[in-house]
């Protein structure tokens, strides 16, 4: 398993953007989350992942938000994980949506 640290950015609503960078090329992960999630913004985002080739194209994901953490996991096994930076969110929630990953 491979890794990489990031930033995971939510202002509110149904957009969620990660961004990881990996041998100086950075990669984002833009997700449509149902239902919409509160702002929050976590800067110690790690993705973990097989192959680089599973950082591309569409996908599915499912995931869960807690008060002061976020687990995003994406269908072919990619996952995304953080500690929200303060004041995190007032609430537990589940989520799902679809994404795609792009070289940026």
């Amino acid at each position: 398993m491979h890794t990489a640290s990031g930033t995971i950015i939510c202002r509110g609503g149904s957009h969620v953007a990660a961004i990881f960078i990996l041998d100086e090329i950075q990669y984002a992960f833009n997700a449509n989350i149902s239902p919409a999630l509160p702002p929050f913004t976590a800067h110690s985002a790690t993705v973990t992942f097989d192959d680089v080739a599973s950082l591309t194209s569409s996908r599915s994901f499912s995931g869960h938000i807690g008060t002061d953490t976020f687990e995003l996991n994406v269908d072919n096994g990619v996952q995304i994980k953080a500690q929200l930076n303060d004041p995190g969110v007032s609430s537990d929630s589940t989520f799902d949506g679809s994404g795609a990953w792009m070289q940026v």
